[in-house]
C-alpha cells in the first residue's frame, strides 16, 4: 500500500482526506491518504522521513513556502511562486508543484475568462497564485486590495516584475471601480458580510477562494443573488486535489471534479 498525507500545523479539520480516499477508491488504487499535524520546528525532519515512507504529499499553511528549501526541487510555477502545495516523492527525489494556480488557472479559463481587468482582495499565498494564472491568461491589469496596503504594494511589486500593470488600493467603504473579475483570495466572508459589492463594480465572474463545507459564503451568495458566474473554494479545492493525484498517479482516468465535488457535498451525480 502506497501512503499519501497532507501536512499543515495547526491540521484541524481538511477535507483533502475524503477528496483522495475517495479517487483512490474509484480508480482501485491500493492507497491511502492521512493528515499529519506538523510543527514548523519539525518540518526537515519530516521531509527526510518522507523521503523513505510517503509516495507524496499535500502542503498547507504554514509549510508551503518553507518546505521549498528542504525539497529536491520546485517545477515551473511553484518555482516561480517560490510556493509548494504538492510533492512527489520520485524514487527519493522530493519535487514540488503548485496546483492551487493549475486549478484556478483551468477554472477561470473555462468559465471564459481571457484577460480582463481583475481585482484580487488579498496579498498572501494564493493571491500571488492567482495573479500569475492571471498574467498566464493574457490579463494587463490588475487591482490589489488589501488591508495591509504594504503587503499589498508587495504583491503589486511582484506582479509588475511579471509584466502586468497593477494598482494598489486600500480597504474604504465604496470602492469606485470598474471590473470584470473579482477574486476573494482571503477568509472574509465566512464568518462575516464580504466588504465589497460586486454588482457595484459590475462584475462579470467571481472566483471566491474562502470555502465552507457545508452551505455558501457570504460572497458567493451575493453572486447567486445577483445572477452574477461564479466559481467557489471547493471547487478550486477539488481541482488542486485532482491535479496533484494526476501528479502522483499518472495521466490516468479520474473522475471529474463535478462528481468529486458532488460526493464532498453528500449529494450523488
Amino acid at each position: 500500500m502506497q501512503v499519501y498525507a497532507v501536512i499543515g500545523y495547526p491540521l484541524d479539520h481538511t477535507l483533502s482526506p475524503s477528496i483522495h480516499n475517495y479517487v483512490f477508491r474509484v480508480l482501485g488504487v491500493d492507497s491511502i491518504y492521512v493528515p499529519l499535524r506538523i510543527p514548523p520546528k519539525k518540518l526537515h525532519y519530516f521531509v527526510e522521513v518522507a523521503r523513505d515512507s510517503l509516495g507524496g504529499f499535500n502542503v498547507t499553511m504554514p509549510h508551503k513556502v518553507a518546505i521549498v528549501n528542504l525539497i529536491n526541487d520546485a517545477m515551473g510555477p511553484a518555482r516561480v511562486l517560490n510556493s509548494v502545495n504538492t510533492v512527489m516523492n520520485k524514487g527519493g527525489e522530493l519535487l514540488g508543484y503548485n496546483t492551487d494556480y493549475l486549478a484556478i488557472r483551468q477554472a477561470l479559463s473555462e468559465r471564459g475568462y481571457s484577460g480582463e481587468d481583475a481585482l484580487i482582495i488579498g496579498a498572501g499565498g494564493v493571491a500571488r497564485a492567482v495573479a500569475l494564472a492571471l498574467r498566464d491568461l493574457g490579463c494587463a491589469r490588475v487591482y490589489v486590495l488589501n488591508r495591509t496596503l504594504e503587503h499589498g504594494r508587495e504583491l503589486c511589486s511582484l506582479i509588475k516584475s511579471w509584466g502586468v500593470d497593477c494598482v494598489t488600493l486600500s480597504l474604504q467603504p465604496s470602492i469606485r471601480l470598474s471590473t470584470w473579475l473579482l477574486v476573494n483570495a482571503t477568509p472574509l466572508g465566512i464568518n462575516e458580510p464580504f466588504p465589497v459589492n460586486p454588482r457595484a463594480l459590475g462584475v462579470g465572474l467571481v472566483l471566491d477562494l474562502a470555502y465552507m463545507p457545508k452551505g455558501d459564503t457570504h460572497l458567493i451568495r451575493l453572486a447567486r443573488e445577483y445572477s452574477i458566474p461564479h466559481v467557489d473554494g471547493l471547487e478550486i479545492l477539488v481541482r488542486q486535489a485532482l491535479e496533484a493525484d494526476r501528479i502522483w498517479l499518472g495521466d490516468i482516468e479520474r473522475p471529474t471534479w463535478k462528481e468529486v465535488l458532488l460526493r464532498l457535498r453528500g449529494e450523488h451525480p
